[in-house]
Formats: structure tokens, C-alpha cells, sequence
């Protein structure tokens, strides 16, 4: 979207001074912010062609504006930059994170780190940290005919791990036939990763006739749902008390919400790992679920945690700090990624 520099300008001025002061802006407040020298007229016009633009709303019509959803978007992409953090914050995190912690386990960092996110932002602090199984090697594969045209597909794996699939069939099978398609696809799979094992079912049936092939085709087109590699995530959410004392939660509707998401922190883990990538703190405006678009932000970044691939982040309302909370997020996750790098040093 193209905007003015005076949209720009006014723009910029009105979500920084909703942020610090969380009600609508008035033009005469944002002509004291920005000190041109134009009329408060001048300034309304900007602020109705901003509105027109999607960017900002007018709760009431003697009221001033707030930013809306896109408003802020444009914001963040636009004119954040992440801040310098106090002094006390960086002393805070050393403290926290840096003195003599290496025998920490991963739930016990992740506290800590969620504690400390949630007590330096008033916000939620969240710390992940995914177990991966990729390496995993398949031991064994069964598979039992059930009722109604299905088949269950056991497999299990070095590590202890037995995971089972339902796989539809188009008819039924003998037990004989069973039996050669169970010992075809162990032939195929066993003792392959899962990556492996997908790989190699995409070749290793196509030129096999008879019953037993054609049933252990079912099976292999099921293979990115029975050889996925999962994932198992751990999650750890802090700060609800400090959240709820900001304004938009004397809101019955938005604190339902928010109890909804603190209720299910699996969905927050989610979407950090939808959003997270290794350059840095990666913003989210505005959070999906089945209730709609919720007015929530999610600030998170990527980090090494105990030997782990983790995430480190914090939720917050959509009227944020986004330039402190990015470097705040930025620098613990900097902060427990060189704690991990001493603790391998040292091994």
C-alpha cells in the first residue's frame, strides 16, 4: 500500500501514542506529537483517507481512532525497529540466564525463560522446545484387517515409539494375502528412517503384481500420513496475572479469549512454528482460530534450548511495544542459544 509521507508521518504518530495511552487518538493529540505546523483539520482529513485506507477506525464518531488490524501491520513492516532494552532488562537477563545454569534440564529453562519474557513485558511469555524423532529407525510393520473396509497399520520404531495409522481399503482382504503384504513391507522399510521409508515405497512397489502388492499400495499411499515425522513438543506459558492487568481485558469477550489460548497452549506452539524462522524475532498481527480474528500479537524467535530446537516468545494485545518486544524476545533467544552453545563446549 502507497501512503503519503504525511499519511506516513500521521500514521506512525497515531499508533505510537495509542500504545502508550490505549484510548483513541484525537488530531489535535497527534498535532502536538508531530509538532508540523498544520491544522488539526488538515490532520482529520489524513486520518479520514487512512480510514478509507483500512488502516484505522473510529469507534465512535465524536471519538478519535485507533489502528486496526492492517494498521498495525503496516506499522510493524514499516516503522519498527527493534529498541535499545534497558539496562536493568540486560542485566535481568544475564542474571537469569547466563550465571552457571548449565545443568539445568529443558523444563526447568523453559519456566525460567517464560517467567522471565512475562515479568520484563507485562505480557505471556512462552517458551517451546521441540523433541525430534527423525533419526528413528522402523523395527517392525503390522498390519490388521479391521471391520468396515479399513486397515490398521502398526509401526514401530528403535526408539520404543509405536505409532498406528487407519488406512481405507476398497475391499477385503484374505488372511494369507495379509500376511505377504505385512512381510513385503518390512522387507521394503525395515530398518529405514521414516524419510527413508517414504522415499523407497515410492519406488519399490510400482512394478509388483498380485493381492499382496496391490493391498501394500494402500498402505504406500498413506505414507506421509504413516511415516510422518513428528514432532513432540513441550510447552510452557507464564504471565497470565501480568497480562490481564492491561486495559483491553476489562473486555469480558477479549479475556475469554485469552483464557481460550492459555487453556490450549499447543495452539500458541503452533503458531510460532508457522511464524519463526532463523533470522531473528518474527511478528504476527492478529491471531486466527474457530472464533475468528483475535486481537492478539505474537512476537517470537528461534533458539537452541537444552540440546533442543526451541522457540522463545510473547503474546501480548495488539497494542504492543513492538520495537522493545522484538528486541526483548531477539536477545533472550540469543541469550539461551549461546548458553546451549557453552553447554556442548563443555561436553
Amino acid at each position: 500500500m502507497i501512503l503519503s509521507e504525511r499519511e506516513r508521518t500521521v500514521l506512525a504518530a497515531l499508533v505510537d501514542l495509542f500504545v502508550r495511552e490505549a484510548g483513541p487518538v484525537s488530531s489535535g493529540h497527534i498535532r502536538e506529537e508531530i509538532g508540523l505546523g498544520v491544522s488539526s483539520a488538515t490532520i482529520r482529513n489524513v486520518l479520514h483517507r487512512l480510514e478509507e485506507k483500512g488502516l484505522l477506525h473510529q469507534p465512535h464518531t465524536s471519538a478519535g481512532r485507533v489502528p486496526t488490524r492492517f494498521g498495525y501491520q503496516l506499522y510493524v513492516t514499516s516503522f519498527s525497529q527493534p529498541a535499545r532494552l534497558p539496562g536493568r532488562w540486560l542485566k535481568r537477563i544475564q542474571q537469569e540466564l547466563m550465571l552457571d545454569h548449565h545443568s539445568e534440564d529443558v523444563h526447568e529453562l523453559l519456566t525460567r525463560v517464560s517467567k522471565l519474557l512475562a515479568g520484563l513485558s507485562s505480557n505471556v511469555g512462552v517458551g517451546v522446545a521441540v523433541e525430534e524423532h527423525s533419526d528413528a529407525r522402523i523395527e517392525r510393520i503390522e498390519i490388521v484387517q479391521l471391520e468396515q473396509g479399513r486397515l490398521l497399520v502398526v509401526v514401530t520404531l528403535d526408539d520404543g515409539l509405536v505409532r498406528t495409522s487407519v488406512v481405507p481399503l476398497e475391499r477385503h482382504y484374505r488372511s494369507q494375502v495379509l500376511e505377504q503384504a505385512q512381510s513385503m513391507l518390512n522387507e521394503i522399510v525395515v530398518d529405514c528412517t521414516l524419510a527413508r521409508a517414504r522415499r523407497r515405497l515410492d519406488v519399490a512397489l510400482v512394478y509388483r503384481l498380485g493381492e499382496a502388492s496391490e493391498l501394500a499400495r494402500a498402505v504406500a499411499l498413506e505414507k506421509g500420513r504413516i511415516f510422518e515425522e513428528r514432532t513432540t513438543p513441550t510447552v510452557h506459558v507464564e504471565g497470565a496475572t501480568e497480562i490481564m492487568g492491561e486495559p483491553e481485558f476489562q473486555n469480558p469477550e477479549t479475556l475469554r479469549h485469552l483464557v481460550k489460548i492459555l487453556d490450549h497452549p499447543e495452539n500458541l506452539e503452533a503458531a510460532m512454528r508457522d511464524s519463526v524462522d532463523h533470522r531473528g524475532a518474527r511478528i504476527t498481527v492478529g491471531m486466527s482460530s474457530t472464533d475468528g480474528e483475535l486481537p492478539f500479537s505474537l512476537v517470537s524467535a528461534w533458539c537452541s534450548i537444552a540440546g533442543y530446537e526451541g522457540r522463545v516468545g510473547i503474546l501480548g494485545p495488539m497494542r504492543m511495544r513492538y520495537s522493545l518486544v522484538s528486541a526483548l524476545v531477539s536477545r533472550v533467544a540469543a541469550a539461551i542459544s549461546s548458553l546451549d552453545d557453552a553447554r556442548m563446549q563443555e561436553e
